[in-house]
């Protein structure tokens, strides 16, 4: 009997301590997963110049920034996912500054129409959030955060060009 349970106690023994083990690939599969990821984001959507002529968009100042810096930041991504966060910083910081001119504009459709002003203060804050933190998460949340911005971009000329094509037909 004594000889039994000595050999069950070892038995028991080698499985605790083989059980207790983990492997190391956690470091390697995290770098695996940052090297490989893919940049699938919104594609930002543009208003076409003569719409802007015939909505007097193309004086909206603050607006046209935006545009261009959000053009600029979409371009900019699959840079960002090969090198490191300092390379939008530029772009971010230009984005972050012309959307928060964006609250002072004076341009009457902004001015107007509160569902415009909501989108684009929505707009403003997660380029805030973004240009702030972006420097602190890896690269999958970057862009998952970058890819809201460029949402909430489409979402706000979405809204201004479904408010003037209403205008235009009443």
């Amino acid at each position: 009997m004594r000889a039994f349970l000595d050999n069950k106690f070892l038995l028991i023994i080698i499985l605790i301590t083989s059980c207790n083990q983990t492997v190391d690939n956690n470091s390697n599969s995290i770098e695996n997963k940052e090297k490989s990821i893919e940049a699938v984001f919104e594609i930002p959507l543009i208003l076409e110049d003569d719409f802007k002529l015939e909505n007097n968009l193309d004086s909206w100042s603050e607006f046209n920034r935006i545009e261009y810096y959000t053009l600029a930041l979409a371009n900019s991504i699959s840079g960002y996912l090969e090198n490191d966060y300092t390379y939008l910083s530029e772009t971010l910081n230009s984005l972050s500054k012309y959307s928060s001119e964006m609250s002072s504009s004076e341009f009457s459709l902004y001015e107007n129409r509160p569902e415009i002003k909501g989108r684009l203060k929505l707009l403003n804050i997660q380029i805030q959030n973004t240009n702030l933190n972006i420097k602190d998460w890896d690269k999958v949340k970057g862009l998952e955060e970058l890819n809201k911005i460029l949402k909430f971009y489409n979402y706000s000329v979405n809204t201004i060009e479904s408010i003037l094509d209403d205008n235009l037909l009443n």
